[in-house]
């Protein structure tokens, strides 16, 4: 799925002298595979919860129902509001035929960059903060095809550990 969003990212491949410049148009493809692989890390790492119980009321009655976690709106939000400050943790690496925004940092394990990718510096804050800034604009205006997806597979990804 990178190499389609790499050649697609990659349409426009002017080089000036030896240094790239990057326009955040150049990587939007690899920005949306960004946001996926940040919603399937929040889907493969999030914990079963108890059914979320909506029976106790403000004047201590009993009426309402239990509703399973897997398809709560609780499940569906967390899931959703975790995956756009993820952004901060991906910069774009730089290659012969293009560019992409790539995750540089991870809880466990190592990372391998296959390009170059500058960490620090005001070119990459506003890289992030345009990755950021699209992924917030992404998320929200899918909110209910996302949640609807969600909610509809349920708790099929947590078997998968």
């Amino acid at each position: 799925a990178l190499v389609a969003c790499l050649a697609a990212a990659a349409a426009d491949d002017a080089e000036d002298g030896d240094a790239r410049i990057v326009d955040f148009y150049d990587v939007k493809c690899s920005a949306c595979c960004s946001i996926v692989a940040e919603l399937e890390r929040n889907l493969e790492t999030e914990k079963p919860r108890m059914n979320v119980d909506l029976r106790r009321t403000v004047a201590g009655k009993t009426e309402g129902k239990v509703v399973d976690y897997a398809v709560s709106e609780l499940r569906t939000l967390e899931l959703l509001e975790g995956i756009c400050p993820a952004m901060r943790h991906y910069g774009i690496t730089t290659v012969d035929d293009g560019a992409y925004y790539q995750r540089h940092a991870v809880a466990a394990g190592s990372v391998h960059i296959s390009g170059t990718m500058t960490i620090g510096g005001d070119k990459y804050d506003h890289d992030r903060g345009k990755l950021q800034a699209y992924c917030d604009g992404v998320v929200e205006e899918n909110e209910d095809k996302m949640s609807e997806a969600i909610r509809a597979a349920g708790l099929q990804n947590l078997q998968r550990k």
